[in-house]
């Protein structure tokens, strides 16, 4: 699906806060940086800054921070696009990691490639320093609330 397939069900007040309290939210992304910095039906792009602390024993940022990363971004970017008071959970997650990456700033993007009213299959990219680093394609389940 093209951002405009995605254009009647993108609610721009929802992107609005999340771009507006998104750096607030706590928790892992907090610890990871995780900033969202624009949003598009179906588009999102943030960037992180992986700490030392991230650092494995090999010199490497730790895999489990990138999947971190990807996962986040690669679940807000359905959020905009959900019936209002429906959430998403990642029900799967498949990573490629393409190579080591060292502490600093990352930049991800991700976008949705198909959604229903119950499920959305989500790509997400991480780079650092423009190269690609990490690779991700997921699907997040839209649990609608019980009345």
């Amino acid at each position: 699906m093209s951002a405009t397939e995605f254009g009647e069900r993108y609610d721009e007040r929802i992107a609005a806060q999340m771009l507006q309290f998104g750096s607030t939210l706590g928790g892992l992304p907090a610890y990871l940086g995780i900033e969202l910095v624009r949003i598009e039906p179906g588009r999102l792009w943030a960037r992180a800054n992986l700490e030392p602390e991230l650092i494995t024993p090999s010199g490497n940022v730790h895999g489990g921070a990138l999947a971190a990363i990807l996962d986040h971004v690669t679940g807000a970017v359905v959020y905009p696009l959900m019936a209002p008071g429906c959430w998403g959970a990642t029900t799967e997650l498949k990573l490629n990691y393409v190579t080591a990456v060292q502490a600093g700033a990352v930049e991800a993007h991700a976008s949705v490639l198909a959604m229903t009213k119950r499920s959305a299959v989500v790509r997400g990219e991480l780079h650092s320093a423009e190269r690609l680093v990490c690779a991700a394609q997921g699907t997040i389940t839209i649990v609608t609330p019980r009345a």
